[in-house]
């Protein structure tokens, strides 16, 4: 599959076959991503793969409890369904301090808030392995989902997980073989995305 095929068929998978994965194929895609772009050649990012059933029901329980918690409604399936993959792969985020970050942030407070909170270079970087994830794995003919909804619980399944601060739990992707949905959502015309400036 080329790359324009990739990025063209890609699509966020949420029922998954129970036929277990292959740990190599996985620390294969995670070794291909690896060579995502990140400011400064960071490469700020770690994963945790967890294919153990016993820890990602109770990720999904604290999930529901927090939803229930916070809403007093159930947790739609949309944020609870990870555990049903034969492999999840929290990713977080390893601190990330710029060669230019600590001049700045003696400099000009607004500024250095900017580019922390909202340029966010260390977030970039991570963003740009999980889609790297994701690209990777649906040319292995696996499916996958880019999930923050979970993150609700963070804390608690950063607990759960061992993750100590100043380490950052960002995203879990739910990976496994697809049960294939038959449409992609559909995508905004490039026109509506893109302002020329000659």
């Amino acid at each position: 599959m080329d790359i324009i095929e990739a990025v063209k068929t890609r699509k966020s998978i949420r029922k998954f076959k129970k036929d277990d994965l292959d740990l190599n194929q996985i620390k294969k895609i995670i070794e291909i991503s690896i060579n995502s772009p990140s400011g400064g050649n960071a490469q700020n990012w770690f994963t945790y793969i967890i294919k153990n059933k016993s820890i990602l029901d109770k990720m999904r329980n604290e999930v529901e409890t927090v939803y229930k918690q916070i809403t007093g409604k159930d947790a739609p399936a949309v944020y609870a369904f990870f555990n049903e993959a034969p492999v999840v792969l929290a990713v977080v985020e390893k601190p990330y301090i710029g060669s230019l970050d600590p001049i700045i942030e003696n400099a000009d407070k607004s500024r250095s808030h900017d580019r922390k909170f909202i340029v966010n270079p260390g977030l970039q970087g991570v963003s740009s392995f999980i889609t790297h994830i994701l690209l990777v794995a649906h040319n292995e003919g696996l499916g996958t989902c880019w999930m923050t909804g979970p993150l609700i619980a963070k804390p608690e399944i950063e607990s759960i997980l061992g993750i100590k601060s100043p380490d950052n739990l960002v995203a879990l992707i739910p990976i496994g073989k697809p049960v294939e949905r038959q449409s992609k959502t559909s995508r905004m015309d490039v026109n509506e995305v893109i302002k020329i400036v000659e």
